[in-house]
């Protein structure tokens, strides 16, 4: 098994379990985005990965295919404290 994080796939949106990243990470993720030149402004699609970087930028385990920026770890145990207790 590698040690390497899964990539993000689309269907990650709609898992709970795998959280989000901060507000903050993901506004600076999609400002990078923003100055790139492979971003479609209209649509706010990546020429080079085809996602909709405004999601895409939530996504704890989602990179960019350029490096200009990564994947980031975080912690889960709030969440399953708040699914235990339901």
């Amino acid at each position: 098994m590698s040690d390497k994080p899964r990539n993000a796939r689309p269907w990650d949106l709609f898992n709970k379990n795998l959280g989000r990243v901060e507000t903050t990470i993901a506004e600076e993720r999609y400002e990078i985005c923003s100055a790139c030149p492979e971003l479609i402004k209209l649509t706010g699609q990546c020429k080079k990965c085809g996602c909709f970087m405004q999601h895409k930028a939530k996504l704890p385990n989602a990179f960019c295919p350029l490096d200009k920026w990564q994947a980031v770890s975080i912690s889960y145990t709030e969440d399953q404290s708040e699914e235990e207790s339901k």
